[in-house]
């Protein structure tokens, strides 16, 4: 069972019982550190308030007090269980017999049937001479003899050799006939030392603190009961259970209320969290609703396991996530909550140079990989500081304030665009930075780069289809690992097409040439990715999980930014020809139509069905009315150019 843990001493908190009144709603209690736990014995009807409306959490605890806040605590009555004579020392017609000769207990006394009923369940004895000292304040050790009785007489024994020994630095202070009392209250974790490692036996305690020793011991007595839902506080390394719940929406509001609860939990599952981090465990579709299904078609974008999502929300069933800056919707099947507290990194950005490079976290395996540079880093990046994002293009820094939005060039470049370079600088590039010379992989010593040639069909493609060459050729790259795959050699398939998850290689497809690998994924991307009427458009940007081709094409939530990694470092290599070249914007409503003069004379050219969408402004241009437009590298391939008002397009901040 679990049970709060606390570095101070709890001892029992007896509480007045002059008056029937409850606690306020605005009281004396009210922002009190352990407010809830007394509250929730209020609820219980053990603690009850003074005639004057006050709480006085921090009062001292006299012997009466606690004695009745025994009896109530334990729920003994008239018929209550005595402890046996081996454990309690004393039979119950001998304790009956001692009530009545108390000297200093008299029956008109509000705590006279307490004390009676407290001494024939064998929790008390008294002092010798027959008085029982109502009024003094009771110490810590005579407070652990009466729980541990009481829990004997509850039926809760505990074999004091077969416990711990006790390791309180002044363990010798404490009373023999209570050491064994205090070392079974110590092992049930229902007391604690001090911060310093003593005990304190002969010191008082006040209530505040005895509210949280009565919860534990009930817990001992009356078990919580196997309710669905749990308000759980998080430490680094585990969850503690604080209170059962019935439904998760009073689970969740009692968490929300509660400063020392973090998260809602469902047999041992973390189901919601005041603060986290998701990561999928699964192969996990986005949906757009909490319903969990496309509604009219809606595409639910995917990412295999091991992914970070924002954490937004939670259900009983569902967890509503951001990726990429679109929010969605995930089974709380198929993610892990990951409590601020109990995080052991998180994926970050950080400059190396001028240059800035992305470490992703797995939380599975509690390591980071690094995907090389991806492009420039922000000006606003200082060296050796963490950056996070959620879309690669806003980011904050560790406290969670925003730095900057910066977008990486080629991570938004439309590819329709032209490179600059050559078939032979293209080549070049594979020439001069293959990685495995003299490496053997798949059976092979390799000594020369198998990919050189090939630009003259990446430059071919970029002609017939209008696509970037120098994303081709960075594509080609990424998904052969330079051509040396077993599936590139055999199969001559540079881009990985059939390879399905679990038969990658015998259903990969087969190709005859790299060239003809190249022309049918240039013609599968054109048709598919880079036209608006394409079945997986989202704009002809490699993007991410909200925009671009890497919505629908990979489930790698981060497959368009390493494709644009490579593209930034060949250009780094070649000449830095292509960097910034056009100025680019991004769309900000939808549906939104480009048309072939800047009017609205003719009909549209073609209209985006998604916002965001980034585009390259060639010029602006003014209206007969005086209106700004713009004019755009075509979306539509059909055509060269369109035009778009310009109130529906801003520029797109880059790095510089």
């Amino acid at each position: 069972m679990k049970k709060l843990l606390l570095g101070f001493l709890v001892v029992l908190l007896a509480l007045s019982t002059f008056t029937q009144e409850t606690a306020k709603a605005a009281d004396d209690l009210t922002g009190h550190a352990y407010e809830d736990e007394i509250r929730e014995l209020m609820e219980l009807g053990v603690i009850k308030g003074y005639d004057d409306g006050t709480i006085r959490p921090n009062r001292e605890v006299t012997r009466a007090e606690f004695a009745k806040m025994v009896v109530q605590s334990f729920e003994f009555g008239a018929d209550a269980e005595s402890a046996s004579v081996e454990n309690a020392g004393f039979t119950a017609a001998a304790t009956a017999a001692a009530t009545m000769d108390f000297k200093d207990v008299f029956p008109e006394k509000w705590y006279y049937n307490d004390i009676a009923t407290a001494v024939d369940a064998g929790i008390i004895k008294g002092y010798p001479n027959n008085i029982f000292k109502p009024n003094e304040l009771i110490n810590r050790e005579q407070m652990a003899t009466m729980v541990s009785r009481a829990l004997t007489a509850k039926g809760i024994v505990i074999n004091v050799s077969e416990t711990p020994a006790l390791n309180f630095t002044d363990t010798s202070t404490i009373r023999n006939e209570h050491k064994d009392d205090v070392r079974v209250l110590s092992h049930l974790e229902i007391i604690t030392g001090n911060k310093d490692n003593t005990f304190r036996p002969k010191d008082s305690s006040e209530r505040w603190m005895v509210a949280l020793v009565m919860l534990r011991a009930r817990d001992e007595v009356f078990p919580p009961q196997n309710l669905e839902f749990q308000a759980s506080a998080v430490s680094a390394d585990k969850t503690t259970v604080v209170k059962h719940f019935d439904t998760f929406a009073q689970a969740k509001d009692y968490a929300q209320n509660n400063a020392k609860v973090q998260a809602v939990e469902r047999s041992n599952q973390i189901l919601w969290m005041k603060q986290g981090i998701a990561s999928t465990n699964a192969f996990t579709e986005i949906y757009p609703t909490d319903s969990l299904k496309a509604a009219n078609g809606t595409f639910r974008p995917y990412v295999p396991a091991n992914t970070e999502l924002k954490f937004l929300d939670a259900t009983a069933t569902t967890v509503k996530v951001e990726l990429a800056g679109e929010v969605g919707y995930v089974s709380s099947k198929v993610v892990r909550l990951i409590p601020e507290l109990m995080q052991k990194g998180q994926s970050y950005y950080e400059a190396s140079g001028s240059n800035m490079v992305h470490k992703i976290f797995n939380h599975a395996t509690g390591s980071y990989a690094s995907t090389g540079v991806i492009g420039k880093a922000p000006k606003e990046f200082v060296s050796g500081m963490k950056y996070y994002s959620w879309d690669g293009a806003t980011f904050t820094n560790a406290s969670g304030a925003k730095v900057v939005e910066s977008h990486q060039y080629f991570n938004m470049l439309p590819l329709q665009s032209a490179t600059s370079y050559t078939a032979a600088e293209l080549d070049k590039y594979l020439q001069d930075k293959f990685p495995y010379y003299n490496q053997t992989l798949n059976g092979k010593k390799w000594t020369t780069s198998p990919l050189v040639g090939t630009g003259k069909f990446f430059k071919e493609m970029e002609k017939t289809y209008k696509i970037n060459a120098l994303y081709l050729m960075s594509h080609a790259i990424h998904e052969s690992g330079w051509g040396v795959s077993k599936i590139a050699q055999d199969k001559f398939n540079l881009f990985g097409y059939g390879a399905v998850d679990g038969d990658a290689y015998n259903r990969a497809y087969s190709y005859a040439t790299f060239r003809e690998s190249i022309e049918d994924a240039a013609t599968r991307i054109n048709k598919g990715y880079q036209v608006p009427t394409g079945g997986f458009y989202n704009g002809s940007v490699l993007g991410n999980k909200g925009i671009g081709m890497n919505v629908r094409y990979a489930s790698d939530a981060f497959w368009g930014e390493k494709i644009a990694g490579h593209m930034f470092r060949a250009d780094a290599h070649l000449g830095n020809k292509d960097l910034n070249k056009h100025e680019l914007g991004y769309t900000t409503t939808a549906p939104l139509n480009f048309r072939k003069d800047a009017s609205t004379n003719f009909a549209s050219i073609y209209t985006l069905k998604t916002a965001g969408v980034p585009v390259i402004i060639n010029n602006e241009t003014k209206a007969s009315n005086g209106a700004l437009w713009y004019e755009v590298a075509s979306e539509d391939k059909a055509f060269t150019k369109a035009y778009v008002h310009g109130s529906y397009i801003k520029m797109l901040p880059l790095a510089q």
